[in-house]
């Protein structure tokens, strides 16, 4: 017998018990801090992610001022272009306007090698701003890839900020769920190691008023029953009580047990009294069919054998289908019957002269006491056979 949910809480992290807030038989609500771990070395962990952080902030923040400082660089470059480029138009003029007056005579002919040299230095120093402007450049777009590092490398040290912030409100275990506490594994200052699976520290049952009973149902009765049947069951601890239930699901899964073959129906119980405690052992009995207002006669009835010596006649008489033995004026006389629905103890009577009240005759018991009577009965009260 079980709740119908039941929660195991666990621990995702590893470390010592240093409070416990539930006990056993404990009502919690959801969100409830029912245990906490020891914080102290997540703490620490917490506090050297964010120092981590806060230096690759910085880091970013001096590559963003070298991007800025690379830019400038590039403005710087590119000014020194555009003034090589005026430079060299102007000794590109001065040499043309020299060479056309030393063509005319005007101008004396060793003027034209000093514009010719003033010329290729224009032009030198315009290739050397160029190449300048592209290193200037070069170093600003590495400035940039730097600050995309920079960058990487803060938000990886926010995540483990975020991840060290997880583990220490992982240090706070809470109830997942309302419910009472059906059993506590840890005690206080016991350490508990989160690897592959969760440590369980506590188990939380949601309503007790709403239990389940798993009853292992044999492969040649599983045919007989079917979600909504009416079931009935006692335990050991009320013997005298008969709890009613309700088939809400039979389980496509096989159970194998030393060859026999069942499988387990899910039995849906209330139970507002809370009785009915988790792990309980339940006696079931599932009604398959059912009769109302019939005429019944105890099994045992049925296999009576009249003791001997037993008369030729009556021996003659005796019924070869179901039969009992009527008893009257100290006398026994067959009665052959049709027999209908069984629940192992008693059997109904469909047909057959026989009728409530009549006497038959039963087996005696185990020590060899005579011959009893038991009276057939209808069972009109209401009950049910």
């Amino acid at each position: 017998m079980q709740a119908v949910t039941t929660v195991q809480v666990g621990t995702e992290v590893s470390g010592t018990v240093s409070e416990l807030h539930a006990d056993f038989n404990s009502q919690v609500k959801k969100g409830q801090v029912i245990a906490r771990l020891d914080p102290s070395q997540f703490q620490a962990q917490l506090a050297q992610a964010n120092a981590t952080w806060l230096s690759t902030q910085a880091t970013v923040q001096s590559a963003q001022n070298n991007v800025t400082a690379a830019d400038a660089g590039v403005q710087s470059a590119q000014a020194n272009v555009d003034r090589t480029d005026a430079a060299l138009k102007d000794a590109q003029v001065t040499f043309d306007r020299t060479r056309q007056l030393v063509a005319l005579g005007a101008a004396p002919a060793m003027n034209l090698p000093d514009a010719q040299s003033t010329l290729d230095q224009a032009a030198a120093q315009k290739q050397q701003a160029i190449a300048q402007l592209d290193q200037a450049k070069a170093q600003a777009q590495a400035a940039r890839s730097q600050v995309s590092q920079a960058q990487a490398q803060s938000a990886q040290a926010k995540a483990a900020v975020d991840l060290a912030q997880v583990n220490l409100d992982h240090t706070i275990v809470t109830a997942p769920i309302d419910g009472v506490v059906v059993a506590r594994n840890v005690d206080v200052g016991q350490t508990v190691a989160a690897s592959l699976q969760a440590p369980t520290v506590f188990l939380i049952a949601n309503d007790l008023t709403r239990m389940q009973v798993l009853a292992n149902i044999d492969e040649a009765d599983v045919g007989q029953i079917a979600p909504d049947s009416k079931v009935s069951f006692t335990v050991d601890a009320y013997p005298n009580d008969v709890f009613p239930g309700r088939i809400a699901q039979v389980r496509l899964e096989p159970q194998t047990v030393q060859n026999v073959v069942t499988y387990t129906a899910v039995i849906d119980v209330a139970n507002p009294a809370l009785k009915l405690k988790p792990g309980m052992t339940a006696n079931v009995t599932v009604v398959s069919s059912e009769r109302d207002n019939v005429l019944t006669v105890p099994n045992s009835a049925l296999r009576f054998q009249p003791p001997a010596p037993v008369p030729l006649a009556l021996w003659r008489a005796r019924p070869l289908a179901p039969a009992v033995w009527k008893v009257a004026a100290g006398k026994l006389t067959p009665v052959t019957v049709q027999t209908g629905l069984t629940d192992g103890v008693k059997t109904e009577v469909v047909s057959g002269d026989l009728k409530e009240g009549d006497a038959i005759a039963v087996p005696p018991p185990a020590n060899g006491a005579k011959t009893t009577a038991a009276p057939a009965r209808s069972p009109f009260t209401g009950g049910k056979r």
